[in-house]
């Protein structure tokens, strides 16, 4: 198990919140200004990631380099980190500066793409990522950096939208850490150290999710929603299994169940408004997620709907892959089981707002 629980988990829980309570309550700090996407009406701080970013970090950096186990013998890990860890927790740091900069100095769409598609490009080089697109395993190298450069900026722009309501960010993504431990059974033991790495994020973060809570007094910022972006979508690929002959690890259809009813909402809304000629890049209040807030359920009431259509293609991945179903079967069952629920609310969500 990791080497520092649980006295030192709780310190670095009980330090998150001791930092976000100060950068809460003082003078100075970014502010998020109400605008027409906003479901906030009172200014906000933000850049909350500037925070527990570099608080993870340092504990991750601190837990790799001080490797004891907990039986009170100081015994080293099995297997030292690899080189793919230091690339995760280098893309997550730079992808954390950028967001912060683009907080205070509102970037150009196009410029951020162009640093995002060279951030996400450079990592994936450096782990020489392996896996296989909808259980074919033919792709040739090159084209799987290429697309995998384009996928990953697309998935954490589309994380970035998720701060967008109070604590949507912080489920989603406790959704997300039981998800791939269903795709993965055993990417959370050792070498992998996946269930070390979710705990030290989390604890990092519990100041952010306290007053991310309904009504937020803090938003994490593209400091924060980009780096996490960056860390859920990469952190799949440096999964190690010594147990088996076959390489292939990790499908491409396995990142929708990490999010799954997000991905729908996000691809939805673009190709909504491509079709409706409108800029693709600007701010905008057309997410369902956000027109549910404006009905009665208000926001903890569409936090609640979110998180429960999402908990229920987490069970169903897991209860058909026990009954040995087939991936692409499951896949496009439960992806078209989604997209009918989606249409569902939207149709519902669409007639109480017009009403």
């Amino acid at each position: 198990m990791v080497p520092f629980f649980p006295i030192s988990f709780l310190f670095l829980g009980i330090f998150s919140l001791f930092l976000h309570r100060f950068y809460v309550h003082s003078r100075f700090g970014v502010k998020d200004v109400p605008n027409e996407r906003s479901l906030h009406d009172t200014v906000t701080k933000k850049s909350g990631g500037m925070f527990f970013i570099p608080l993870f970090l340092i504990s991750t950096l601190f837990y790799l380099f001080f490797p004891l186990e907990t039986t009170g013998k100081e015994v080293p890990l099995s297997i030292a980190p690899n080189e793919s860890l230091y690339l995760l927790l280098a893309g997550v740091f730079i992808f954390s500066i950028l967001g912060f900069i683009d907080d205070l100095y509102h970037l150009t769409p196009k410029l951020r793409l162009v640093l995002e598609l060279g951030i996400a490009f450079f990592c994936l080089w450096g782990i020489q990522p392996n896996l296989s697109f909808f259980g074919f395993v033919s792709f040739p190298y090159i084209g799987q950096i290429l697309f995998l450069t384009v996928f990953l900026v697309f998935g954490i722009n589309l994380v970035n939208f998720m701060d967008g309501m109070d604590w949507y960010i912080v489920t989603t993504f406790a959704i997300c850490y039981v998800s791939l431990g269903f795709v993965l059974p055993n990417f959370y033991f050792k070498p992998n150290l996946g269930y070390n790495l979710y705990a030290i994020l989390f604890l990092s973060m519990f100041g952010f999710i306290f007053y991310n809570f309904p009504k937020a007094k803090l938003f994490m910022g593209d400091s924060g929603s980009l780096a996490l972006g960056f860390f859920v979508l990469f952190l799949p690929l440096l999964y190690q299994n010594h147990t088996q002959a076959d390489p292939i690890l990790w499908d491409v259809t396995d990142y929708f169940y990490l999010f799954p009813f997000f991905w729908i909402d996000g691809i939805t809304i673009l190709i909504k408004r491509f079709f409706q000629k409108k800029h693709l890049f600007q701010a905008h209040r057309e997410h369902i997620y956000q027109k549910l807030t404006e009905t009665q359920f208000g926001k903890v009431g569409s936090l609640l709907v979110f998180s429960f259509f999402n908990g229920i293609v987490c069970c169903l991945h897991f209860f058909l892959q026990q009954q040995a179903w087939e991936k692409l079967s499951i896949f496009f069952g439960l992806f078209l089981l989604s997209l009918c629920l989606y249409g569902i609310l939207w149709i519902w969500v669409m007639r109480k707002n017009l009403a």
